[in-house]
């Protein structure tokens, strides 16, 4: 009898700790993924532009004006030892461009040298990847929008670099081919 006592105590026993196993927290800390943005306002709305979108972030850069059919090309600026054409953002995400230039240049991470002008920086922002998401078909059908972020009783609505690039090539290549027409 005392090998079955020894067994039944012992499976007892696995079965304890088995359960106990799920009242645990897990041995291993899950690594929560975080998200970093730049805060900025386009128009006075809140927006937000992905770190890993972008090169670069400049400030105060002389932008020379050039005669173009692109009303949202606002010039060139000099940037690492080349010149790179600026586009304004509050145009392209379809806002009446502003009284005050903009001051502020985000640099687009692409292949083609491309700047996007905005007028306010607010700050950086390190987000937990679950506070991003979808954006409501009410901002998807008015902006290049494809996420929103919230936070602190606010929204901001993630501006897609790649997206905003696009849109720049879309725009040259319609004015490029009404021109040879």
């Amino acid at each position: 009898m005392t090998g079955a006592t020894t067994t039944s105590s012992r499976v007892a026993e696995l079965r304890s700790e088995f359960d106990k196993s799920f009242s645990l927290p897990p041995s291993s800390q899950v690594v929560e993924q975080i998200e970093n943005l730049l805060a900025i306002r386009v128009a006075g709305d809140p927006y937000a532009i992905r770190v890993q979108e972008i090169s670069g972030l400049a400030n105060n850069r002389k932008i020379v004006p050039l005669p173009s059919p692109i009303p949202e090309l606002l010039g060139v600026a000099s940037m690492r030892g080349g010149f790179l054409p600026v586009y304004n953002l509050e145009a392209l995400l379809g806002y009446r461009p502003g009284t005050d230039p903009p001051r502020w240049l985000a640099l687009c991470a692409s292949n083609e040298p491309v700047g996007l002008a905005f007028a306010e920086f607010e700050g950086y922002l390190r987000i937990p990847l679950i506070q991003i998401c979808a954006a409501e078909q009410r901002y998807a059908a008015h902006e290049p929008v494809k996420n929103v972020v919230r936070m602190a009783g606010m929204v901001r609505t993630v501006v897609s670099i790649p997206y905003m690039v696009e849109i720049i090539r879309k725009l040259c290549d319609d004015k490029r081919g009404l021109k040879e027409r």
